[in-house]
């Protein structure tokens, strides 16, 4: 079997600020497209392009997304951010009956009415001989009870007051469902980590590379979780995330490689265009 030698890479694409939804489907296919017109390598090698969480807050919308892709790519694998459980409206709190995992499972099949586009949920999926397992992913808190010694129900309350997650996920978390979400994505990551070589979740298992001013700011807490069980397990691979907005590449202690090739939102300015990530 011939192994695949790279796939391409993005993340946080958060595509209803750079294409405003409207109902002219026209006009907003030929903005998407141009959007990923953008968004493409000039020589892109990969037939596989990896998608690491956060693709819009509207799924007529993104679906329109993954048909543009699918004019370069024969295969697609997303994993779902945590806007991709966002409920923006009234209109859409009625049509999913304020649940967003609706409205999450409604994406999921949409994505999968398309050929060669693939959900990771807890599972593994096969290319060219290289074994891509992932899922959403969630964050447990752990940086601010580690590094700022504050409680989880500190944590909880700064959440409340800092992440739009806590207004626009319904029904509302709870402290312990909160925690419960995280537990859950956590058994998912365990299931496919060890037959997979690449990894994709939307929130970053460590924080090691944390700087500056995050260092200090109990809100970090909210974009990572304590994933060093699983690092050790991971040596040798790559494991893709989202999530923060800050593209990085980088070797972990325990041997796993580690990447971040967010989109972002238009005023960050990031510069990011889909990245080939070489095997």
């Amino acid at each position: 079997m011939t192994v695949a030698s790279s796939f391409d890479l993005i993340s946080d694409i958060h595509l209803d600020f750079w294409v405003r939804m409207n109902n002219n489907e026209v006009k907003q296919r030929r903005n998407i497209d141009r959007l990923v017109d953008s968004l493409i390598p000039p020589d892109h090698p990969s037939s596989t392009l990896v998608i690491a969480g956060d693709l819009g807050h509207y799924n007529v919308q993104n679906q329109q997304l993954l048909i543009s892709f699918k004019r370069f790519y024969d295969k697609i694998l997303i994993v779902f951010g945590n806007h991709d459980l966002y409920l923006v409206s009234n209109g859409q709190r009625r049509k999913y009956s304020s649940d967003s995992m609706k409205r999450r499972g409604e994406m999921k099949q949409l994505a999968e009415q398309l050929e060669g586009v693939v959900c990771l949920d807890g599972t593994t999926i096969c290319i060219d001989g290289v074994t891509y397992g992932g899922t959403a992913s969630w964050y447990d808190c752990s940086f601010g009870i580690q590094t700022l010694n504050m409680s989880q129900s500190q944590l909880y309350e700064e959440w409340k007051k800092s992440m739009n997650d806590a207004n626009l996920i319904y029904p509302r978390f709870t402290q312990s469902t909160l925690m419960d979400f995280f537990n859950h994505e956590y058994e998912k990551l365990e299931a496919v980590i060890d037959e997979s070589q690449v990894i994709i979740s939307h929130v970053s298992p460590d924080w090691s590379h944390v700087g500056g001013k995050h260092l200090i700011d109990p809100v970090t807490s909210f974009y990572y979780f304590d994933g060093s069980s699983l690092l050790t397990r991971a040596k040798g691979k790559v494991w893709c995330f989202g999530h923060i907005h800050t593209k990085v590449d980088y070797l972990h202690s325990d041997g796993c490689r580690l990447i971040n090739n967010a989109l972002g939102y238009p005023d960050e300015r990031t510069g990011t265009k889909i990245r080939t990530i070489q095997l």
